[in-house]
């Protein structure tokens, strides 16, 4: 645990460029006088994590969504973790979107039916600067996620809160909190196999009774009513002459997405990409519907998927054909992590190797460093910030107590890493959702039943905050 007594605060005065207006060290008064953290503004080269600062204040009022970086070059708002790292991998690793011919012109208007948390919204607004993007979401938790990342990214989004259809009409949807890519109009049991093969297929399965509990875990639904409207109809009012790009990914109901876009509609509509899943012969019917319409059209699959009935349909008025080039939509200094590393080599010498070993999660980014009634930096706000996290007696630097000791154990064997801290991360050191399965039934074995239930599992996923569920469903 961090003594707060023995903390000062070092300011540094030093130029940093526009990488930082403000920046303050936290170190160990004795000893080694080692670096405890750092805080920092964030300056005009780094507008993204700016924006981040000030969203994260904003987004912790409501609760239900945080900020996470699968990338150096990227920063998501996100529901559950396991679930932003699936969408980065999907959407901005393997380029799902923008492939086989499917490219954005300048300046480009975009329609994302089914747009989850916004992943495929800010892959476009990134790929082509200026795009106008109208993203059809009917989850009011999504929608505020569309939002945020919007911001965060500063792209044009509008929001339509609806699902679509091939007739107007008030309905429910299934929702899945933990799992919500799959949430839909026609979510139902052959869910459970789809996602199972998923995640089988991602690494040798270990306990298929451990698989089957993440599973349900995973897709423990609730009812949402939601109005459903032909595209045309969510599209009415916004004045769009041309869509450039078409996005459909509604799990299992795009074939009633198709039919309820009329003829004039269509002539608008210039490309076409979307997850059809091959339920009654549905892919021969979507390609013979766009072929129809005047679409040239290339089926394609996700390596990952070739167990269940998820297919790609690309659909252009022009050429299409196997290519997965992607577009570029890497900037410099867009995560806070970028910035951190970009920090230390500005700094150099010394202070910087100091800095070397300093977790990311240590650099604070703010809009403003506290400030005392006299205007100074106030000493005491930014130690109480810093040593928040150590409240729980988790530890950081120093012993293990008992129930680390065992937990941290139990990581290295799953995981293959030589050491683990309390800041590390279960998924960024290589966790994967079969392995968190792995997991949970050792901790059970090393600490008795319940102690880790899969739905707490899903609030942090953090060592400190993994050890703090396990030390309180153990009193």
């Amino acid at each position: 645990m961090i003594d707060i007594a023995s903390l000062e605060v070092e300011k540094i005065d030093r130029g940093l460029g526009g990488l930082v207006e403000d920046c303050v060290l936290v170190r160990h008064a004795t000893g080694d006088r080692r670096v405890a953290g750092v805080f920092a503004v964030p300056g005009e080269d780094a507008p993204a994590v700016r924006r981040a600062a000030a969203l994260c204040e904003e987004a912790a009022t409501g609760g239900e969504l945080s900020l996470f970086e699968p990338d150096d070059d990227l920063m998501i708002f996100h529901r559950n973790r396991r679930e932003a790292d699936f969408i980065f991998r999907e959407v901005f690793r393997d380029n799902e979107y923008l492939r086989n011919g499917v490219r954005l012109p300048d300046r480009p208007t975009v329609v994302d039916v089914g747009a989850n948390i916004g992943g495929a919204a800010v892959l476009f607004g990134k790929a082509a600067p200026g795009a106008r993007i109208f993203a059809v979401e009917p989850v009011p938790h999504l929608c505020r996620a569309v939002e945020l990342n919007a911001r965060l990214h500063d792209i044009d989004v509008v929001v339509i809160p609806c699902a679509v259809g091939d007739a107007p009409r008030r309905t429910q949807i299934t929702y899945y909190p933990k799992n919500t890519a799959m949430s839909g109009l026609l979510a139902d049991a052959a869910d459970r196999d789809v996602l199972k093969t998923y995640l089988a297929g991602q690494e040798e399965a270990g306990s298929d009774a451990g698989l089957d509990a993440m599973v349900a875990e995973l897709l423990a639904g609730e009812s949402i009513e939601c109005a459903v409207q032909t595209l045309g109809q969510a599209l009415d009012g916004h004045a769009i002459d041309r869509i450039d790009l078409l996005k459909i990914d509604v799990e299992k109901a795009e074939w009633q997405v198709l039919r309820g876009i009329g003829d004039e509609l269509w002539r608008r509509i210039d490309q076409v990409v979307m997850e059809v899943h091959d339920i009654d012969g549905r892919v021969a019917a979507s390609v013979a519907l766009l072929e129809g319409k005047g679409f040239t059209v290339f089926v394609d699959r996700n390596q990952d998927l070739l167990a269940t009935d998820m297919h790609g349909l690309y659909a252009r008025r022009g050429p299409v054909g196997p290519d997965p080039a992607a577009p570029p939509w890497r900037r410099p200094l867009s995560t806070r992590r970028a910035l951190a590393a970009a920090i230390r080599a500005e700094l150099g010498g010394e202070l910087a190797a100091e800095l070397a070993d300093l977790p990311v999660e240590r650099f604070r980014f703010g809009t403003a460093l506290p400030r005392d009634a006299r205007g100074e930096i106030d000493t005491a706000a930014l130690i109480a910030l810093l040593t928040e996290e150590a409240a729980d007696g988790t530890a950081e630097g120093g012993p293990l107590p008992e129930i680390e000791k065992k937990l941290a154990a139990i990581w290295r064997g799953i995981l293959k890493v030589d050491d683990v801290s309390a800041s590390d991360d279960f998924f960024a050191l290589g966790g994967t959702s079969l392995k968190s399965v792995r997991m949970v039934l050792e901790v059970h074995e090393a600490f008795g039943e319940d102690v880790l239930p899969p739905d707490q599992l899903f609030e942090g996923s953090r060592f400190d905050e993994i050890a703090a569920i396990i030390r309180g469903n153990m009193r």
